[in-house]
């Protein structure tokens, strides 16, 4: 039976504020997708997943390429945006917030706020498209994806409903993806 493997991209290279405005907070998150990794070794069963899978995908960004050169070297990777993280949707709020309520606040607004229903619909069918891609790599092996701690739990949802059921995890477990830097989640295809 093969398998998929989603993992979170290795640690940013940027320190993270304790309160901020709206505007900090923008500024942090543009600093984020540039800052690039802190060189930090990898968990041996995610390099060793790597190095086995028959195919490696691996989102677009900065810090998702990087990792996936701490993971393996040598290793060609099919680079797509459908793994991309999900766009924030930033809030109008007044005052100094945790950087987590931010985050929080940004990625479920589209949940919440109708004006924004467009980006959760079309978060949720680019996750799809995600995960039919990664199920077809796996019909001839092991997969591994290089991605998003947030993105990776709409793929897991999409793959839970295409019966693939979670086998083995770290990193922060909590909806299906790993919140932690280098957490991950393995599935295998559920037998009927």
């Amino acid at each position: 039976m093969h398998s998929i493997l989603i993992a979170r991209h290795g640690p940013v290279n940027l320190a993270a504020p304790t309160l901020v405005t709206r505007d900090e907070f923008i500024g942090f998150v543009n600093d984020y997708e540039f800052a690039g990794l802190r060189q930090e070794a990898p968990p041996d069963f995610l390099v060793q997943h790597v190095r086995n899978a028959s195919a490696v995908f691996v989102s677009p960004s900065l810090r998702a390429r990087q990792s996936l050169q701490l993971l393996h070297p040598e290793r060609n990777a099919e680079m797509n945006a459908v793994f991309s993280e999900e766009p924030l949707v930033i809030p109008q709020l007044p005052g100094r917030w945790p950087l987590f309520v931010w985050f929080i606040l940004a990625r479920g607004m589209g949940a919440f706020d109708p004006r924004q229903s467009d980006v959760r619909r079309n978060c949720h069918l680019r996750a799809q498209a995600a995960a039919n891609c990664l199920v077809a790599a796996a019909q001839t092996g092991p997969v591994a994806l290089i991605g998003h701690g947030w993105f990776n739990r709409t793929i897991a949802k999409a793959l839970r409903r295409q019966n693939w059921r979670r086998v083995d995890a770290s990193g922060g477990i909590s909806t299906g993806g790993a919140s932690r830097n280098w957490g991950y989640v393995m599935f295998e295809l559920s037998k009927l």
